[in-house]
């Protein structure tokens, strides 16, 4: 095994226990008391207004961007190496 195969992977393993943090540790869509009743969140402009900066918009972010990572080094790895 080369020094290359043996970081990518321990990246791939890494990325891949942090993304499954992350998905636990997100708050799901609709999670809140009316969303649950109703089937949808209670999002309005007011509450809607700034969240970008939030600890959620955040881990949205995070996941998102392990995801990508987390698929990139899939196809690479499967591609190149046969796993």
């Amino acid at each position: 095994m080369s020094g290359i195969r043996i970081a990518a992977t321990v990246v791939y393993i890494i990325v891949c226990l942090v993304l499954v943090f992350l998905v636990f540790k997100g708050k799901g869509q609709g999670a809140d008391l009316s969303g649950g009743i109703t089937g949808r969140s209670n999002d309005t402009y007011f509450t809607t207004h700034g969240k970008k900066h939030t600890e959620d918009a955040l881990l949205e972010r995070s996941t998102a961007i392990l995801a990508a990572i987390f698929i990139v080094l899939s196809l690479v790895m499967n591609m190149s190496w046969g796993y």
